[in-house]
């Protein structure tokens, strides 16, 4: 390929300029306020994962434990319902783990003088942010299903 065609593929392709229109400037605060809150509603959004899993745990330990003898006549010799109380178990907690590691307090650096890595910093933040809280939101939904399990086979055998 020659010089010339190799410039040609590598400038990006010039748009005629336009004034913002009312509704591009309105579209353009609101991605402003969203890119702005991100870090918070990350937080707030682990929170909240975090107090649905306890009404979660909640559920699994009432179906589990409370009865007038433990364990429960329909836990009594039932290997599946057993078995899907520790999967529900340990997915509840392993999503605990996650959403609290998502929204734990740690220290950025702030590069008073240098947007760019600034802006990079950010960037690894809310990557950060948003990995832990998709890991626990996946662990979550898996101890959901599990618990699911648990109560129509608690269900079945009655």
């Amino acid at each position: 390929m020659s010089d010339q065609q190799q410039q040609q593929q590598q400038v990006p392709p010039i748009y005629d300029a336009q004034e913002q229109s009312e509704e591009s400037k309105r579209l353009d605060a609101i991605f402003d306020d969203l890119e702005t809150k991100q870090p918070d509603t990350l937080d707030i959004a682990s929170k909240a994962l975090i107090e649905r899993i306890a009404i979660f745990l909640g559920v699994l330990f009432g179906v589990t434990v409370l009865s007038n003898n433990f364990p429960p006549p329909y836990l009594k010799g039932n290997t599946v319902a057993k078995t899907m109380i520790i999967i529900s178990l340990v997915c509840f907690l392993c999503s605990i783990a996650a959403a609290t590691l998502g929204m734990q307090v740690r220290s950025y650096r702030r590069y008073t003088h240098n947007v760019t890595e600034t802006g990079r910093e950010l960037k690894r933040m809310l990557r950060y942010k948003l990995a832990y809280l998709r890991v626990a939101n996946t662990w979550f939904a898996l101890g959901t299903v599990a618990l699911a399990v648990l109560l129509i086979v608690i269900i079945w055998s009655l």
